[in-house]
Parts: C-alpha cells; structure tokens; sequence
C-alpha cells in the first residue's frame, strides 16, 4: 500500500472530528427504499405497521426518524424507542417530510453496501437473538443493531477519503478497523457515535449497544441489549455477511455470551431464525 493510501493528508484532529459530526444533519440512505417509504406515506389510508418495516431496515431512515421523535419539540412522556412509536408520535405529514429532507445517497456507488449489508445483518441477528432470549421490545434491539456502525457510516459522509484509507490499512495490516481508527484520529466510530446519540437524545436501550457494541460491560442501563447486539455483530461478521471494513474477526465478550445464555440448542434456533427473516428483510431492500 502506498503511503499516501494509509496516511492522507487530511487526517482531522479528534476534536475537528467531533466539531464535523456535530454538525451533522442526515446520512446516507437507499434511493429504492426511500422511494418505498414515500409512496407508503401518501397513501390516504397508510398503514404504519407496514411503513415501520421498512424504515427498520434502513439505519439512515431509523436515526432520522428516531431523532426527530425525541426532539424538544415534541414534548412526549418518556423516550421513543422504536420506529412504529416514532411514526404515531410524527404522523404521516411529518414523517414524509423528514424522509424526503435525508440526503440520498446511492450505496453501488459510495462503496458503502457491504456496510448497510453488514448493518443489515446485524439488525436481523439482534432480532432473533431477542426473540430467543425473552427481549420485551426485539424490534428495539433490531433497531440498535441496525444502527450499530452508525459512526462509521457519518465518518464515510464527512470524511470519504479518510474513511477508505483507513479501511484500506486494516485489511493490509489484518487489524480491526476500530484499532486503526483510534490510531489515526485520535476517536473511533463508537465515540462518535456516542456524539451522535447524546445529541439525537436516543434512550439508551438503542444508545448503549450502539455506543458500546465492541465493549459490552461498559453498559450500565440496556445491559441485555448491549449484549446482543455485541454477539449479533461478531456472528454476522462469522457468517460473512457483509462487511464491517476490518479482516480481523472480533472476539465475543465472554460475559456477553454467559449474559444471553445461547446453548448450543439455543444458537441453532437463532440461527435458523437468523436466515428466514434475513430473508425477508432483505426482500425490502432491492437495489435499482
């Protein structure tokens, strides 16, 4: 690799780094998908069941929508957890008008679909492990696994050189894209995630399995579902699917693992249902 491949010359400081993301309005998302959402919303009798799954699959689509739900402005009891309360919270008007206003971006061309498939994964993972562990709320873990790279798809949207050559030199070197992250900017996509979910005001049943996915001890509030979305993450990058941008496979927690209790019978299970509903979720996310 070229030094100008691993080094570029516009490395930010940590703290130009945060001040970029704090800026941050939208991020990526996919051009059929949005198109889905949209045609859904006009629908005079829309269905927000219906919307809600296909939102839930989008990590942009989910952090726009969950943001906004926990905004000032509307003044709700508690914290919105899940898209389908976010959607009753908004509206229809609204939420269109939130989705129409997230920058598109086309993932076959940006270089980002092995992440959003990895995202996607993930999210399906931390479903069907939910479900096998007697999570109140799965769709709420989904949604946190589905959100889980956020910081490295906002460090992609700011920083696009930066973020391939960091890629770049994890598979070169054979080190986890988090340890070459920290080496080279000070941060890494967890710490700016975390910027991203104070400011966002996500509760912390999605907050801290996003912010501490890699360090699950960490969690002092959604211990459980930290948990899961720390052995989802590890399993889907097992099973190949997508790609987290490091060539290093991550080791599961042992405390996470003895946390969920995934017997052998138990695993089985979740992956069995692991691949049906990745199957059908990725029936709503064609590519044009």
């Amino acid at each position: 690799m070229s030094a100008s491949a691993a080094e570029p010359a516009t490395l930010p400081s940590r703290e130009r780094l945060r001040c970029t993301v704090s800026r941050l309005k939208s991020v990526p998302t996919l051009p059929k998908l949005l198109e889905r959402v949209v045609g859904a919303l006009e629908d005079p009798e829309v269905n927000f069941k219906g919307v809600a799954e296909l939102i839930e699959i989008d990590q942009a689509l989910t952090a726009q929508i969950l943001r906004l739900a926990n905004s000032a402005f509307y003044q709700v009891r508690g914290v919105v957890g899940s898209v389908s309360q976010a959607l009753v919270t908004l509206g229809a008007t609204v939420t269109r008008s939130v989705v129409l206003s997230t920058t598109v971006f086309d993932m076959r061309t940006v270089g980002l679909r092995g992440f959003w498939e990895h995202s996607l994964g993930c999210a399906v993972a931390a479903g069907a492990i939910a479900k096998e562990t007697g999570i109140a709320s799965p769709e709420e873990v989904a949604a946190a696994g589905l959100l889980h790279d956020l910081g490295k798809v906002v460090l992609y949207k700011e920083l696009p050189d930066v973020f391939i050559a960091l890629v770049e030199e994890a598979r070169a070197r054979g080190a986890s894209f988090r340890e070459v992250e920290r080496e080279r900017l000070g941060a890494d996509h967890c710490e700016i995630a975390s910027w991203l979910v104070e400011r966002w005001r996500f509760p912390p049943v999605l907050a801290e399995p996003i912010v501490f996915h890699h360090t699950p001890g960490a969690a002092s509030v959604a211990c459980a579902e930290t948990a899961i979305v720390h052995v989802a993450d590890t399993l889907v990058q097992a099973l190949g699917h997508g790609s987290g941008g490091t060539a290093r496979l991550g080791a599961i927690d042992p405390s996470a693992w003895v946390r969920l209790g995934l017997t052998p019978p138990r695993l089985d299970r979740v992956l069995d249902r692991f691949d049906a509903d990745l199957d059908r979720a990725l029936n709503y996310a064609l590519y044009e």
